[in-house]
């Protein structure tokens, strides 16, 4: 199992990650969890894009078969997603271009907040490479600001 889990962003082409494995040096297994991992990727909402349909997902993955993907795995997807044997559980949502995947936040999780300065440090605080006292962390980290 652990190879599988490792491996499964090595590519078909070798142009995956961690070793630049190619084809056949791929343990079936990564082959397969790797299928896996880009439905639930493409299938999912996240930061950096928004959730396809389970149509447009395999029509990338198709598109993916042989370069990035075995074909063998996919075909097997297809196989299981034409006799209907996996749904997916979504929101609905009317128009998903129009509305943002999370509302603005005004201000820095919690967790980040200690961490920045109070208040960004003066032009005069710069040019001497000193930064004040109300410049420092909530944390208590000194930091200066490099030009």
């Amino acid at each position: 199992m652990l190879p599988g889990i490792e491996l499964h962003h090595e590519a078909l082409d070798g142009r995956g990650y961690p070793y630049g494995l190619k084809g056949e040096q791929i343990p079936l297994l990564a082959r397969v969890i790797a299928v896996a991992d880009t439905f639930d990727a493409l299938t999912t909402n996240r930061p950096y894009q928004h959730a396809h349909t389970p149509e447009e997902a395999l029509k990338i993955i198709q598109n993916l078969a042989g370069k990035r993907l075995d074909p063998e795995p996919v075909g097997a997807l297809m196989a299981v997603y034409g006799r209907g044997e996996i749904r997916i559980q979504r929101i609905a949502i009317k128009d998903r271009w129009l509305r943002p995947m999370r509302p603005p936040a005004s201000r820095p999780p919690r967790l980040f907040r200690r961490f920045l300065p109070r208040k960004l440090p003066t032009s005069k605080e710069l040019a001497s490479n000193r930064v004040s006292s109300s410049c420092l962390s909530s944390a208590g980290h000194n930091r200066v600001w490099p030009l």
